[in-house]
């Protein structure tokens, strides 16, 4: 756990309760001869230079609908239809708010379809002082499912409408899923943190960090 950025926050009580438990589990491991490697990042981070990650397949979603569409209609909706593009304005917030909460729910599904006791493994919750919701594993998962979890909100979602978009050639629809492709950006940074992270032996249990962004690798042999 950094200590130095939950001292910025106060920790929740589930987030207390799953820290407690990590650490039982984590002594076992400790006994068993296994080493504690941490794989995290801030919010800040991912939400600023995280989103480099993630941005080119916003940009170049945002690509094919210009080639395919331009901006003809959205202009005039713009210069004549002002009701309606407040009206889009509206729902563009409204959708993702809402979709954050989705995004969370689809780390659950794909993260529970991986632990032994599915939905009873994994927590949702919401950090106030971040205005974030978070979905976390209190069990191990394994390296691909970490990984699917991760990275499904992003692509359901945010590639969902965005080639919605520019099949139809809706622009709202379209920025949805811009928005969504680069909320997506924590999910592949951590992944990809992973991904290059090299372990010398097999025996590795990975545990989702209880408190911060990413997680926990314990490996007997641990190769930097």
């Amino acid at each position: 756990m950094n200590e130095n950025q939950n001292a910025k926050r106060t920790l929740t009580q589930a987030e207390i309760r799953r820290a407690e438990l990590l650490k039982e589990r984590e002594e076992k491991l400790f006994a068993d001869g296994y080493e504690r490697h941490d794989l995290t990042t801030t919010v800040e981070k991912a939400n600023s230079t995280g989103y480099l990650l993630p941005l080119p397949f916003a940009v170049v979603i945002f690509i094919l609908f210009i080639g395919l569409h331009g901006f003809k209609d959205t202009i005039d909706i713009l210069k004549n239809h002002t009701g309606l593009w407040i009206a889009g304005v509206f729902a563009f917030l409204i959708s993702n708010i809402v979709l954050a909460f989705v995004h969370e729910c689809i780390h659950a599904i794909f993260w529970a379809m991986g632990t032994e006791h599915g939905f009873k493994d994994i927590e949702l919750g919401f950090i106030k002082e971040q205005i974030t919701p978070y979905c976390t594993s209190k069990a191990p998962l394994s390296k691909g499912r970490y990984i699917l979890g991760s990275l499904m909100p992003a692509t359901i979602l945010g590639l969902g409408f965005g080639i919605t978009g520019v099949i139809t050639g809706n622009f709202l629809f379209l920025m949805i899923g811009v928005c969504q492709i680069l909320a997506g950006a924590g999910d592949l940074l951590v992944s990809s943190m992973l991904l290059r992270y090299k372990t010398a032996g097999k025996d590795v249990v990975l545990m989702d960090h209880p408190t911060e962004v990413g997680l926990i690798v314990y490996d007997k042999n641990l190769n930097i």
